[in-house]
């Protein structure tokens, strides 16, 4: 069922070809017997998420993740394919061996890292928003309890409701009544169409739904953490933490997130492997 879930959400693929101006591809840096696919990396990604991920109105797939892939395609001296799919199909999907990793801006947690390989490469928290003509205000996150809240499914900001509410209940207080939609779009529709009180999104995507006045944000930083790439193979997740820290000394790993207007890494947090992978 899964298995079905995932072919019938992976409905589009952008293939991104190494820049032939590269003088360093002498030969592809991962070798095929690392690969789902011989000769290219296949990474899994959700464009709902403006502006880590989105199509825009030509319908081309554009954000940091998708310039990201771009520049790992021109290092690693070989095609990344973006595979469009609904975030829920991602994990089983690369434990099955269809894809070679996710390029979606998973917020890392403990538990993700005994699942697979994950690099860190930002950092993001959770935000709150309300509909833009909502007179609702919030000081805390405790205004939660007893409220409607819509989440994307199977996300972090799913979780961190979760135990924050749960936690709450186990204190004697009121549950949060937590409704969740499968992409970020559905939440927001879902709110807008007065179906919850409020929505928990990343704190990227509500910025960029606030600039275009379409909610209003009432809490932010909640739960911050490290966003990571995630990979089924160790190898490729090597050649991934090289790349990108080749990245980081030239400068164009910065340039990237200050375009897009995103949190890099602290400059005291090293582009590594973080956690112990499958075990």
């Amino acid at each position: 069922m899964m298995k079905s879930l995932m072919l019938a959400s992976a409905f589009a693929a952008l293939l991104l070809s190494p820049v032939a101006a590269n003088a360093a591809c002498t030969a592809p840096v991962i070798s095929d017997e690392n690969l789902v696919e011989k000769g290219k990396l296949q990474l899994s990604i959700n464009p709902t998420n403006p502006p880590q991920q989105f199509v825009d109105k030509d319908g081309k797939l554009q954000g940091l993740n998708v310039e990201m892939a771009a520049e790992l395609s021109k290092r690693l001296c070989m095609p990344v394919e973006l595979v469009r799919m609904d975030f829920p199909a991602m994990i089983p999907g690369m434990a099955a061996g269809r894809i070679d990793g996710m390029n979606t801006g998973m917020f890392w947690t403990e538990e993700r890292s005994k699942l697979m390989y994950l690099v860190p490469n930002g950092r993001q928290s959770v935000s709150v928003v309300v509909a833009p003509d909502s007179a609702a205000t919030y000081s805390s996150p405790e205004e939660l309890l007893g409220k409607s809240s819509a989440v994307e499914v199977s996300t972090y900001q799913m979780n961190w409701l979760k135990k924050f509410s749960d936690e709450s209940v186990a204190k004697g207080t009121t549950a949060v009544e937590m409704r969740t939609f499968p992409t970020a779009t559905n939440v927001v529709s879902a709110l807008l169409a007065g179906q919850t009180d409020n929505a928990l999104l990343v704190d990227s995507v509500a910025r960029d739904l606030v600039s275009k006045g379409r909610v209003k944000e009432v809490l932010s930083g909640l739960g911050a953490a490290r966003t990571a790439m995630s990979f089924r193979n160790k190898a490729v997740a090597e050649a991934v933490v090289k790349a990108t820290t080749e990245m980081r000394a030239d400068g164009s790993y910065k340039a990237l997130f200050d375009k897009f207007g995103l949190t890099p890494l602290n400059d005291d947090e090293p582009v590594e492997i973080a956690g112990p992978g499958p075990t």
